[in-house]
């Protein structure tokens, strides 16, 4: 399969099929897809690796005719994998790669449980408030209120877990799941005992609904597991992004094996950033065990300029620059006026916090320039808050959030969870700012609502300046990055060691988001 050898460097050194020339480190993937006694692999790429440049190029290598899944975490990533297959197909024929699709992990399941629910597609619908309703409808609204967002994440984060069919539905289970992602009850007159009990009879409801079509998105891959159900068998398994796999996915591409299949699993332990959403931080690791991998490395970021590299290897040493990168620039101590001046609208602002950002946002917006926070759902979350309060205008509002916030605060650092209380404490403040910035016409509940909507949106077709969270910003690139209130990486609250890990990855996350310019503001 390797038609040429060149010496080098170690970034250009192969000349494979089609002309395309590859770094030592694609080589051997390539030579290991061609082998398919080569068993499963796991491909370590760093930030800017050119990912789906690899996987692309390494369907090349494969058997014709091979079955072959590549799974991705969302709608863009796959729609990115099926652009890949497209030119491939249209270079070398589409009859070689009849076998092959490409898809998010979601999409899979749900077309398995189609094809087992055997109901018109009218019957089978996805409502992302599937447990909400179910909750509302069998409690007063007084415990609905008390416990509703509390029981259906928890639901939620054990349905990845696999809860009742990968693992027992045990209390001592569930009680795992609320400890290591630090949860807490938004009120003190709720109690953990009866979180619990409701979780489980939710689930239980849950999934006899699923029987009736109703289903939720964790539904879309539990129900799989749950169902014991047999899912289209594969040569290989691509895994985009593996290292924000959780138990159920990586259930999932188990069942897509043929007996003999293989498992690539790319991605980064060093983005492992999303372990409090249900990912397992040692996500690399389960799967090397699992399916018996060996490792392959790509060291080599085509993304960041080599200024950009050299500060993130502070925290992963061997990210190393292409060959042909610029020198770009990384400046620390930054004002923020100098920054906001360079800034452009196609930049980006990242902060570990969400409040600084909407306090940001505002500044922006009253110089004239238009300015977005990245996360719909974030603003969803901040609106629940508020209804949650009950309160009949913004100045009750207002005291009744601090009030909230003092009670809840004070619980936390009696449990010695500072994580949980810092994210509180920003919520709280995030609507206080918005508050303050609201014009006097829109000084009422629906008004506040509706600005919070406008504000938090992940458009990215506007002609505004993107301010994001450094975990929403996973995935993105721009040319110049600002890191907002630097000092608050990593974070003072994180105390167990998943956590101080997942801080500093969050870190080297940020700067590889920059292509050439990565400026660490004062503060």
């Amino acid at each position: 399969m390797l038609v040429g050898f060149v010496t080098g460097n170690t970034e250009m050194t192969y000349t494979l099929l089609n002309g395309f020339a590859a770094s030592e480190h694609q080589a051997a993937i390539f030579e290991a897809i061609a082998n398919v006694r080569s068993g499963s692999l796991i491909v370590k790429s760093v930030a800017g690796s050119g990912k789906t440049t690899v996987i692309k190029n390494a369907l090349r290598y494969m058997q014709a005719g091979a079955a072959v899944q590549g799974l991705a975490f969302n709608v863009e990533a796959a729609n990115n994998l099926k652009t890949a297959l497209s030119e491939v197909m249209e270079a070398d024929g589409a009859a070689r790669y009849k076998g092959v699709r490409m898809g998010t992990f979601h999409s899979v399941g749900m077309g398995a449980i189609r094809r087992y629910l055997n109901l018109p597609d009218a019957q089978v619908s996805v409502k992302s408030n599937k447990c909400r309703t179910l909750l509302r409808d069998r409690v007063q609204e007084d415990e609905f209120e008390l416990y509703s967002s509390f029981v259906c994440k928890l639901v939620g984060l054990a349905k990845g877990e696999g809860i009742g069919c990968i693992q027992a539905d045990s209390e001592d289970n569930w009680y795992r799941i609320i400890d290591h992602h630090g949860m807490y009850l938004d009120s003190v007159d709720a109690t953990i005992e009866r979180a619990v009990d409701l979780a489980q009879k939710l689930l239980a409801l849950s999934n006899k609904r699923a029987q009736t079509g109703e289903l939720d998105f964790d539904d879309q891959l539990y129900m799989v597991e749950m169902w014991n159900l047999r899912l289209w068998q594969n040569d290989i398994v691509f895994v985009d992004e593996a290292q924000d796999t959780n138990p159920i996915r990586r259930a999932l591409v188990r069942r897509m094996l043929k007996p003999r299949g293989r498992v690539v699993a790319v991605g980064d332990p060093r983005q492992s950033i999303y372990g409090f959403t249900g990912a397992s931080t040692d996500a690399m690791e389960l799967i090397a065990a699992q399916f018996r991998t060996r490792e392959l490395p790509l060291t080599v970021s085509y993304r960041c300029a080599r200024s950009v590299v050299r500060q993130a290897q502070s925290w992963v040493e061997y990210i190393e620059p292409s060959s042909f990168a610029d020198e770009g620039e990384v400046k620390h101590n930054v004002p923020l006026a100098e920054a906001l001046a360079t800034l452009q609208q196609s930049d980006a602002v990242l902060c570990r916090q969400t409040n600084p950002l909407v306090t940001l946002a505002y500044r922006i917006i009253a110089s004239g320039r238009a300015a977005r926070v990245a996360g719909k759902e974030i603003g969803e979350g901040l609106v629940n808050l508020i209804m949650l309060q009950r309160a009949r205008g913004i100045d009750a509002l207002i005291e009744k959030l601090n009030a909230w916030r003092d009670r809840e605060v004070a619980k936390l650092l009696k449990k010695e969870d500072e994580a949980a209380a810092e994210c509180l404490r920003d919520r709280v403040e995030c609507i206080m700012v918005i508050i303050k910035n609201l014009p006097e016409t829109k000084r009422t509940i629906p008004g506040l609502v509706e600005h919070i909507t406008t504000l938090f949106t992940d458009d990215k077709s506007s002609n505004a300046l993107t301010l994001s969270t450094v975990h929403k910003a996973k995935g993105q690139e721009w040319n110049r990055v600002a890191i907002l209130e630097p000092s608050l990486m990593p974070s003072k609250a994180a105390r167990q060691d998943w956590q101080l890990q997942q801080e500093e990855n969050l870190m080297y996350v940020a700067a590889t988001r920059a292509k050439q310019t990565l400026l660490y503001l004062e503060g």
